[in-house]
């Protein structure tokens, strides 16, 4: 199987299989979940196959099936290095997952539900990571949206879990159609939706660069990445999903969903870096979300809230890092940053992992309520301090070395950039190193040092299942391999991916000693702060939470509570505004904006209102039904009663089908008579339960209003078909000729009308056509209604 079928079927395999998992539930019972787990494998296995021509050769695998050829989309793979890490992660930490999913989830528990979302998740991740065009990856975004959305609600019946899901889609949804815009943006800029195309054009890069549209582009997109990375004001959602089962936050809210926005940040990298703009939005958020966030972590009692706060103070590392660049040095952080994304997958999938099993053993994830579990889960315990120090940043862990290299490129980009910046910059990092000791040790201290509660906690606890124990255990092993042999994970995946992201061959020198330089020294200054940030660790959580109490409004979940909430009640106002109910105002609003879109261009434009070429000759005939038709419109205005009213209105119509029959349309007039006879059966139907005569007295001051109304619309709608029989007014053109040239090729038909009305028009005919059924439907109702009352 070559490269590219291989990667194609990664991606589907789960979306097929999802489909089976109903029927393998009723083979495999509760044990279903290692088909799913060997689904998860299969892909794995699959995107390997593409793995020594990617990652051994360099080489970048394309390829594409026809999609949608008129808009220029295909569904495309592009896979390089950096695809290639994420497509590893997402398969690779699935397996583990779907694995451990097997002794964590109850047999009462809707399996098949649970692992199909699982499979779908999956397979939209990695067609995501994979797709070679924006219009792919945002269809795939979308739907990592959407099946995160189903994952996090998964226990119906919590009211935290519905909350946390719909805050999700919310937040996730809308910044990804904001990041559509910034595509279809940099689809006007470089004339295509191809990532390859354009990343392989350094012409065309640079002049996305230099393009007026760039700015709002970068945003555009930026805040796509942001909202999904829960970065910045985004944030917010991310604490909230963790009322989705432990595994679904492993899965998605440590090691894969919440990267995508990092992916996108990597991938657009070489587009938009060696810019004050990229620096100052991408550092600029990643830093600020770093600090934040270590910080707010403090507060958290729940051990998944511990962790989500700390996802996203790693995620802004990354952000922060990839953000590093000068016009000069635009990958000052990527290296470190790749290694950290790589790094940050592995302990963290663990921790999770781990809160998982106390939860599961000590049936509470309140860090206030346990204690002393080391000597009842050893080996937990040992799985937890190596995943939890390697987030510290201890040495020899992965989480040492990829924490050396932020401060290193902390350290470079701080000194390019001179002035306050050469020590702001790599202060910042070890504050954020700093609050990441601090919750990192209390993880372990909380969990598993002091003294065990009896009152809070069951009796008797031990280990988990193996089933359990061996996926974080097996992800605490690579946190030890990648620290200790760190030339095992750069050589073989982070060089190929920062070369995909840089478009250039990378060559990285990582090693775990480097002697005494300035980054280890910040790597000592942050322990000792940390230490002593810790034993005020209480002390901050209680002050925060007096300060939340006194400031609720400071926080942005007060925003989107209070915007949610009260979205039903503001919608009720604005449509109380809107739609007051009275249809005069409705036809007053609707012609002055008439008004105001049609008749003041063609005012403004017109050389002349009234042009010299007009042609006063016209035939007796003819003026005589015009003159029928002014009749019929002026009493349909002033007759005193409805019924001659509405008979005049209906001569009206039925003048004015004339009128298309001499003009030679008769499809035209055809349908004035029969949209002219229904209104007219409607209208009489109507007016036989209302009084016959006219009782409503109008003040002067509205007659006058409307009066003024009236004879404004009036004289628009003159100088407008003034203007049209001489031409449409300069600088717009006439559509006649796009149908005159167009309808015998692309429709086959002589008859234009009919082309416009069949072909060009068609769902527009057809809507048409069924609202005419709908209102012929509605009289035969009447009618039949009547004749039962009778």
């Amino acid at each position: 199987m070559d490269s590219f079928n291989a990667i194609t079927a990664a991606i589907f395999l789960p979306f097929i299989f999802a489909g089976l998992i109903p029927v393998m539930e009723k083979l495999l019972k509760q044990r279903v979940g290692w088909f799913a787990a060997a689904t998860a494998l299969t892909s794995f296995t699959l995107i390997g196959l593409a793995a020594p021509e990617v990652l051994g050769e360099g080489h970048i695998v394309q390829g594409s099936i026809s999609w949608i050829p008129s808009a220029g989309v295909n569904f495309a793979i592009y896979a390089d290095g950096l695809a290639m890490m994420i497509g590893f992660i997402a398969s690779g930490i699935g397996v583990l997952i779907m694995s451990y999913s097997n002794g964590y989830m109850s047999q009462k528990e809707d399996l098949k539900r649970y692992y199909q979302y699982l499979l779908l998740f999956m397979g939209s991740m990695i067609g995501m990571v994979f797709s070679a065009n924006t219009i792919q990856l945002f269809i795939f975004w979308e739907l990592t949206s959407i099946t995160s959305f189903m994952l996090i609600g998964y226990w119906r019946h919590k009211p935290e879990s519905i909350y946390g899901a719909t805050k999700s889609l919310l937040i996730t949804a809308a910044g990804g159609l904001a990041m559509l815009a910034g595509f279809l943006l940099l689809r006007t800029i470089t004339g295509s939706f191809d990532l390859a195309t354009i990343l392989s054009d350094p012409q065309v890069i640079n002049a996305v660069k230099e393009h007026e549209l760039f700015l709002i582009t970068l945003i555009l997109i930026l805040i796509g990445a942001a909202a999904k990375s829960a970065q910045g004001p985004f944030y917010i959602w991310l604490p909230n999903a963790m009322e989705a089962p432990t595994p679904v936050s492993a899965f998605l809210h440590s090691a894969t969903m919440v990267k995508a926005g990092i992916y996108l940040v990597a991938r657009i990298h070489p587009i938009f870096s060696g810019t004050d703009a990229w620096f100052i939005l991408v550092s600029g958020i990643g830093i600020f979300t770093m600090l934040v966030a270590g910080f707010l972590a403090f507060r958290q009692t729940d051990i998944k809230g511990i962790l989500a706060y700390s996802t996203i103070s790693q995620l802004a590392y990354i952000m922060t890092m990839y953000g590093y660049t000068t016009h000069h040095e635009p990958g000052i952080g990527v290296a470190a940053a790749t290694f950290h994304l790589l790094n940050h997958a592995t302990f963290k999938a663990c921790l999770f992992l781990v809160a998982g099993i106390v939860a599961h053993e000590a049936a509470t994830r309140d860090i206030r309520k346990l204690g002393g579990l080391r000597r009842e889960m050893p080996i937990t315990f040992i799985v937890a301090s190596i995943a939890a120090l390697s987030m510290a940043g201890v040495p020899p862990l992965n989480g040492f070395l990829s924490k050396e290299m932020f401060y290193e490129s902390s350290l470079e980009m701080g000194a390019l950039l001179g002035g306050g910046f050469t020590f702001l910059i790599p202060a910042c990092a070890v504050l954020g190193g700093v609050f990441t000791f601090a919750y990192s040790i209390k993880l372990i201290d909380g969990i598993f040092l002091g003294e065990r509660s009896k009152e809070h906690l069951p009796e008797h606890i031990h280990e988990p299942p193996l089933t359990m124990l061996i996926p974080p255990a097996f992800l605490a092993l690579l946190v030890i391999l990648f620290g200790l042999v760190p030339s095992l994970p750069i050589h073989t995946i982070i060089e190929p991916t920062v070369s995909g992201i840089l478009l250039e061959t990378a060559h990285l020198h990582v090693k775990l000693w480097h002697g005494f330089t300035t980054s280890l020294m910040m790597t000592i200054v942050t322990f000792i702060l940390g230490i002593l940030i810790y034993t005020r660790y209480d002390r901050i959580a209680a002050w925060q939470d007096k300060f939340n109490a006194r400031f609720p409004w400071i926080s942005v979940n007060y925003y989107y509570d209070n915007a949610v909430n009260s979205a039903k009640e503001r919608a009720f106002r604005f449509s109380t505004i809107t739609q007051p109910g009275n249809i005069k105002y409705y036809m007053t609003a609707m012609l002055l904006l008439m008004i105001a879109l049609v008749a003041i261009p063609v005012i403004t434009l017109a050389t002349n209102i009234v042009p010299s070429t007009l042609n006063f000759s016209i035939a007796p005939y003819e003026a005589i039904l015009l003159l029928l038709l002014i009749v019929a419109a002026l009493a349909a205005a002033v007759l005193p009663k409805y019924l001659p009213a509405i008979i005049a209105l209906s001569a009206l119509g039925y003048g004015v089908s004339l009128l298309f029959i001499y003009l030679k349309a008769p499809d035209l007039a055809l349908t004035q008579i029969l949209v002219e006879t229904l209104s007219t059966i409607i209208f009489l139907l109507a007016i036989t339960k209302i009084p016959q005569k006219y009782k409503e007295i109008i003040p002067k001051s509205v007659l006058f209003r409307d009066l003024a109304i009236s004879l404004a619309v009036a004289a628009s709608v003159f100088v407008v078909l003034l203007n049209a029989t001489q031409g449409i007014v300069a600088p717009f053109e006439s559509l006649s000729h796009y149908f005159i040239e167009n309808s015998l090729p692309l429709a086959g038909g002589h008859n234009i009308v009919n082309v416009i009305i069949v072909d060009f028009r068609g769902y527009d005919t057809l809507g048409e056509i069924s609202v005419l059924c709908l209102a012929a439907l509605g009289v035969y109702n009447l009618i039949h209604s009547r004749g039962e009352e009778q």
